[in-house]
């Protein structure tokens, strides 16, 4: 009896780790490649940057960084068109990059907290991946907190991802789509995705999900809790000023909420996953406890992860940030490769 019970033990241990080897089996990272020799252009560059301003985020601020934001230069050869469609909120523009070529659409969910920038922000980027990847790129003009309170940014993300599933062959000769964003828009792509599983059950309509250095856990990581006024980019203080604008009416139960921090939901029956982050981000939690997830709920992911790199480092003028958006194409180009 007692060597039958130590059989059944031992079999029952040996399931466990099969089944973990075969979540672990499901992640394809860089881990292998030596970035050293970014190292020091990349630091410099932070350290080379003037310190964020200490200033409170009144709706008036907001709406000055705001015009700041989209007055910045944007270079592109491609031109890109803006489409209106109905929404929750009122009127969702749409900004598409169409290239010769047509493979599949991109989804696009730009960053910002939630209060900042446009669908315009990511046209250097969106052009570029557009003509690389030989993808159309549709990205979503969301409203704006404080004026429309989170998740009212969801809401409209949910809106143009349902446009797409039903638009995508007419308008662009494919149904092969991709949902990404960085930042508040991974956090925002995250949860879309997740509503086009459960409400449109459409989740397999979607090839691959990019998330990077996105903000999961509204309640803060412990990486988020650890910033500090000289963390690059986004320190302390303006991290807090942010969070307040935008998620400020929220109790901590709330803001754990898996419909407002998708760390917290069921992460089973979803795509493939493209995680990205600098290890000097705050967000660096994030992603990994998110990746985490997202692979041992049965799905696929890769994780990229970049030292001294720090929030939104893939938008900078520094060599990581090619080398960054180059494996990360070539992740969605073999996505698309592979697929019927």
């Amino acid at each position: 009896m007692e060597t039958g019970r130590k059989q059944m033990i031992k079999a029952g241990v040996s399931l466990l780790l099969m089944l973990w080897v075969i979540k672990l089996s499901a992640q394809q990272n860089n881990f292998s490649e030596n970035y050293s020799g970014y190292l020091t252009e990349t630091s410099n560059y932070y350290k080379n940057q003037p310190a964020a301003p200490r200033i409170e985020l009144t709706p008036a601020i907001i709406k000055a960084f705001r015009q700041v934001i989209d007055k910045q230069p944007r270079h592109t050869l491609l031109t890109p068109s803006v489409e209106e469609i109905d929404g929750p909120n009122g009127k969702i523009g749409l900004r598409i990059f169409r290239p010769e070529k047509i493979n599949a659409v991109y989804l696009d969910i730009h960053g910002g907290g939630n209060i900042y920038a446009s669908a315009r922000f990511g046209d250097s980027i969106n052009d570029v991946m557009a003509r690389k990847c030989n993808i159309a790129i549709v990205s979503v003009d969301y409203h704006l907190a404080p004026e429309f309170p989170y998740p009212a940014q969801i809401l409209d993300c949910n809106t143009a991802a349902k446009w797409l599933l039903k638009n995508a062959r007419v308008k662009f000769g494919t149904e092969k789509i991709f949902v990404g964003g960085g930042s508040a828009g991974a956090q925002n792509a995250a949860a879309t995705i997740i509503y086009i599983r459960d409400s449109l059950k459409s989740a397999d309509k979607i090839l691959g999900v990019g998330l990077q250095y996105g903000i999961f856990d509204l309640s803060k990581t412990p990486s988020h809790r650890l910033i500090t006024e000289k963390t690059p980019v986004l320190n302390k203080y303006t991290l807090e000023e942010m969070m307040k604008a935008a998620y400020g009416q929220f109790s901590i139960a709330q803001l754990q909420n898996p419909q407002l921090s998708p760390l917290y939901a069921d992460l089973r029956n979803l795509p493939p996953a493209f995680f990205m982050c600098g290890m000097a981000d705050a967000f660096i939690d994030d992603t990994n406890f998110m990746e985490s997830r997202w692979r041992m709920a049965g799905n696929k992911t890769y994780l990229a992860l970049f030292p001294e790199a720090a929030h939104g480092f893939n938008l900078e003028p520094i060599k990581i940030a090619e080398v960054a958006n180059n494996l990360y194409f070539e992740w969605i180009k073999n996505l698309i490769a592979n697929s019927k």
